[in-house]
């Protein structure tokens, strides 16, 4: 059996793979080693280990690493992406493995963004990668940046947001932000960002950048509530096309093959999963707890019943 250092290694160089394949030509070994705390020599026998399987890497004069063009991946999809019956198989084989509960759920976190195929549609996206670029030179010459046309789920408006971008992930479509406008931290998908001009103007806000814990639903919040919800299947398939990174969070129940247990933290105003209660709401079972996710999903209700359309 693998110990868990071994597994450890190994999501690593799934997770490198995919940020070569996910962002071309954006990470040097060097700032591969940082990101994911390993030497150089480590990331380098990760890409001789990529060669041996297959992928051919290539750099540009800076030393960016991505897949060679001379060599075409039309399988990649396929080779990243777990089928239903594979899905199954792993998350059994996980919960078999003889170490503790903390361990095989963190594992599940890893390899569900590894695997995650909505990351996949940003690889070739040529305006993605632009606004990558300037936003990891905004952060390295510390200026601010203004994101055009942002379009927000959360205020449903489009407008431009001034911020200092201070943090980037292709991987998971975020940039973390202190929003000057609002004057806090606020994360916003790169996906959603029309246009992306860097200023002049140097930040000012430098003391309060910092990482907030994020939850499935993309929503940056330290103070968390658990919730527990039972769902039949077609919201099941709403939440992992919506949200992907739920795969984690969510079991099949013994009583039903067509129901599943969702389990985990959220932000405390429950913003993204009451939407998609609301949404789904002939397919939720059950809510269990918290009871204040309950109020909180009576009192939207109540306010959509007095709307008049």
């Amino acid at each position: 059996m693998l110990n868990e250092k071994e597994y450890t290694g190994r999501t690593r160089s799934l997770k490198i793979l995919f940020a070569v394949v996910q962002s071309p030509f954006i990470y040097t070994r060097k700032r591969l080693a940082e990101k994911y705390e390993v030497d150089e020599s480590t990331i380098k026998k990760d890409f001789e280990a990529f060669k041996s399987a297959g992928f051919n890497l290539a750099f540009d004069k800076h030393y960016r690493y991505g897949l060679s063009a001379e060599k075409k991946y039309d399988n990649l999809r396929e080779l990243l992406v777990f089928s239903k019956k594979e899905e199954d198989i792993l998350t059994a084989a996980l919960q078999q493995l003889g170490t503790t509960d903390k361990a095989v759920e963190k594992l599940k976190k890893k390899l569900s963004r590894v695997y995650d195929v909505s990351k996949l549609n940003n690889v070739f996206d040529k305006n993605f990668l632009t606004k990558m670029d300037l936003l990891e030179k905004a952060i390295q010459e510390k200026k601010v940046v203004i994101l055009k046309d942002y379009h927000s789920t959360n205020s449903s408006t489009v407008r431009h947001r001034t911020v200092e971008a201070f943090s980037v992930s292709a991987e998971d479509d975020i940039v973390h932000a202190y929003d000057l406008e609002q004057k806090g931290i606020r994360h916003f998908r790169i996906s959603r960002i029309s246009k992306l001009d860097i200023t002049q103007d140097d930040w000012t806000n430098a003391d309060s950048h910092h990482l907030q814990s994020t939850d499935c639903f993309r929503i940056h919040d330290n103070k968390q509530t658990p919730v527990h919800l039972r769902i039949r299947v077609g919201a099941y398939n709403q939440l992992l096309e919506q949200y992907p990174t739920a795969r984690t969070f969510l079991k099949p129940t013994s009583e039903s093959p067509d129901t599943y247990d969702f389990q985990c933290k959220v932000n405390h105003r429950f913003y993204g999963l009451s939407n998609f209660i609301m949404g789904n709401y002939q397919n939720i079972e059950a809510i269990y707890e918290p009871e204040s996710l309950i109020e909180h999903v009576e009192a939207e209700a109540r306010k959509l019943l007095e709307k008049k359309f």
